[in-house]
């Protein structure tokens, strides 16, 4: 079910393209099940961690703007998705509605609806500009093909594909972020509307239990010790600005605030 707030003048609908569960402690490795206990509001009664494949989609004006977009209508290993076309749907949302669409890294859970699998892979929103930075997009294309950093769907979106880096606008009061470390090229994006703003993570914390747990990695970092510096940084600036901070893999399709209280920095989802 989607969930829509405002920021200023900006409005966020927060979808998801469906979610894969996992033991805890394998997405963290320096976790174990019994250092989860005292973090048991983030896992189901199995003791298990779902993350979602969380898509934002911004009205600036008469644009809008999706991030991210998931795994798509495939099944790669343990992920799939296919659920966020029909989301926007259901929400007045069709694909030629999109002029502008920013993956924040080339991942598998965050590119797949980006081109369509059938059709010979053509762009999934075919007015779009397709975003990310450039370091993102040399760093897979100097890799050899594989499903986890979905070169085909690169290639499909190659001709409408123009880079933008840390500080560059994309949209009135949307502009990118630099986050590297999860992956060298990850970026998020800033959200800015007269004293409001709200920051869109990306995977660049997986989890909102890093923010207490600082040294608990993710999985997927392909840089952990850069991941660490870029989080640290991040939210050493949004700790009790009342800026709203959401993230690919958060939990309930929310934004929450960063705060601090007895000792620990935490996550705290808004209604």
């Amino acid at each position: 079910m989607a969930n829509r707030f405002e920021v200023g003048d900006l409005d966020v609908l927060v979808v998801s393209d469906g979610d894969v569960t996992f033991p805890a402690h394998a997405y963290f490795p320096a976790s174990t099940k019994e250092s989860w206990a005292v973090h048991d509001r983030w896992l189901d009664h199995d003791g298990n961690l779902t993350f979602p494949y969380t898509c934002f989609l911004v009205r600036s004006g008469d644009r809008r703007v999706l991030i991210d977009t998931g795994v798509g209508d495939v099944t790669i290993g343990v992920f799939r998705g296919g659920t966020l076309l029909s989301e926007l749907a259901a929400n007045g949302v069709q694909p030629e509605d999109v002029d502008t669409v920013f993956l924040t890294h080339s991942h598998l859970d965050h590119v797949g609806t980006a081109a369509l699998k059938s059709g010979g892979g053509a762009p999934t929103f075919p007015n779009a500009t397709y975003h990310m930075t450039k370091t993102e997009m040399d760093f897979w294309a100097e890799r050899p093909a594989n499903d986890f950093g979905r070169h085909d769907v690169r290639e499909a979106i190659a001709t409408r594909f123009e880079p933008k880096e840390g500080g560059d606008a994309i949209a009135p009061g949307v502009s990118v972020i630099a986050m590297p470390g999860h992956t060298p090229g990850h970026a998020g994006l800033v959200l800015s509307s007269g004293d409001s703003r709200a920051f869109v993570l990306g995977d660049a914390i997986s989890c909102p239990v890093q923010l207490t747990e600082t040294e608990w990695s993710g999985a997927g970092d392909v840089d952990p010790a850069m991941a660490r510096r870029s989080q640290e940084a991040l939210m050493r600036e949004l700790e009790g600005t009342g800026a709203l901070v959401g993230a690919a893999h958060f939990p309930g399709l929310t934004f929450g605030r960063v705060m601090n209280g007895e000792g620990r920095r935490y996550w705290a989802p808004v209604s």
